[in-house]
């Protein structure tokens, strides 16, 4: 499609140590929201469409057509290395990925501008 010229990849190479503390964060449960926005956030996650299409491990989000965002923060960039992961990016994704990367196959998702400022609060915090 559209986005195959859009289909980044980056590799890192780490030393053992770090590559190993890494995977071992990886595999680690999304961490619990710690604050009353990112609760919130959680909950519009799981009331909107995301949840049908991407998966946190530890929540009950589980959908299996888009990536996993267990650890969304830890990443430099989003959308294939298209854009910097930052909150004013990742709220611009959300509201209207077509922008960002044409023939994406993420819709952009209704929310009003609390829920999208909740939900990038929620999604920031993952690490």
């Amino acid at each position: 499609g559209v986005q195959h010229a859009h289909m980044t990849v980056a590799v890192i190479a780490e030393s053992p140590q770090r590559f190993h503390a890494w995977l071992a964060n990886m595999a680690r449960p999304a961490p619990q929201p710690a604050t009353a926005v990112e609760r919130a956030g959680l909950a519009v996650f799981d009331s909107t469409p995301c949840a049908s299409c991407h998966s946190i491990r530890g929540t009950s989000a589980g959908g299996e057509v888009g990536p996993d965002l267990t650890h969304l923060a830890t990443r430099t960039t989003l959308a294939a290395l298209t854009i910097p992961n930052a909150p004013g990016y990742l709220r611009g994704w959300i509201a209207d990925p077509q922008q960002a990367k044409p023939g994406a196959k993420m819709p952009a998702v209704p929310l009003s501008s609390r829920e999208l400022d909740e939900l990038v609060a929620y999604l920031d915090h993952l690490r």
